[in-house]
């Protein structure tokens, strides 16, 4: 792992936008525990000093994201104010060294802790309380489309906003989130939809489409959703960590399925990955595939000639 490889990433705009509100959100931690007045920043040494004193507390993955959120928004501040110390933080910030973070393995207390596949039963369970109009709100039920779909073609969460079914092929067609630096397949890639899951993939776009149109902003679609997983999860299992599933759940799940029954360079191209070992390395297993899937690739039992 090269701890300062984001230092050669382009960026997107939409990455940009969620380093600096991490980036913020870091300071104005860090600004309360230094009782600084509400509209002061902490000085760049105390915000270094603040990522040496917390690496040991954090899984490298999590030091990776704040240690490239805060570069990010120093070099901003030294373009914008031309100030040479800001670009010296973000150089200190990205040297810093990630060897006392906690090891990959170890259980963390945020996303680590969610899922990577949602068990068949369970499913069915969080999609049947999701769509119940009765329990739930607004969201719920545009939760549950959330998940059937993104289960059915395994989109990440935000790779719906401009999401385009050609019902005519059978194709969906996305924009690749991770389409920088080599990482995808290229700037868009089409996932075909089964015919059986054509209905729930054009509800989900449909009911996107409706609430964009109402004026919310697809952030703000995407996290109220997340929030109503959240909670649904909560209202059936309670505070069970093997029961913490979320919205990109799905699309673990979807890996797992689909690598039941496609090779290692399919499973890649219909996750819109550059590279077969992401799909291996990150996402739930084949073992998590649902028995519909595992059971395609079980021999078919061969009759024996009579007599024998």
């Amino acid at each position: 792992m090269n701890p300062n490889r984001a230092r050669k990433q382009s960026r997107t705009s939409a990455t940009v936008d969620s380093y600096l509100r991490r980036a913020n959100g870091l300071m104005t931690r860090l600004a309360k525990e230094m009782a600084l007045p509400d509209d002061a920043y902490p000085p760049p040494e105390a915000v270094v000093a603040f990522m040496k004193q917390n690496a040991p507390q954090w899984k490298w993955s999590t030091f990776r994201q704040y240690q490239a959120s805060l570069a990010c928004r120093y070099e901003i501040e030294a373009e914008r104010t031309g100030n040479a110390l800001f670009m010296q933080t973000a150089e200190e910030i990205r040297r810093l060294p990630y060897g006392d973070c906690i090891p990959a393995n170890t259980v963390g207390q945020t996303s680590s802790r969610k899922r990577k596949g949602i068990r068949k039963a369970d499913y069915d369970l969080l999609v049947a309380n999701l769509s119940n109009p009765t329990r739930n709100g607004y969201y719920a039920t545009r939760a549950s489309l959330w998940l059937m779909a993104a289960v059915a073609t395994g989109l990440r969460p935000r790779e719906w906003e401009h999401a385009e079914l050609d019902e005519a092929t059978g194709q969906l067609h996305a924009r690749n989130a991770k389409a920088t630096n080599g990482r995808g397949t290229g700037p868009t890639r089409s996932v075909p939809v089964a015919h059986e899951d054509m209905g729930i993939v054009r509800a989900h776009i449909a009911s996107i489409r409706e609430m964009l149109g109402a004026g919310k902003s697809f952030t703000e679609i995407h996290e109220n959703c997340a929030v109503a997983v959240y909670r649904a999860c909560k209202a059936l299992w309670g505070n069970d960590p093997t029961k913490r599933y979320a919205l990109y759940s799905a699309r673990h799940q979807f890996s797992a399925n689909v690598k039941a029954v496609h090779s290692h360079e399919e499973v890649a191209k219909l996750l819109g990955h550059a590279s077969t070992r992401t799909a291996r390395t990150h996402y739930a297993p084949k073992r998590s595939a649902w028995p519909k899937y595992r059971d395609k690739t079980k021999p078919v039992p061969v009759a024996k000639p009579d007599g024998s």
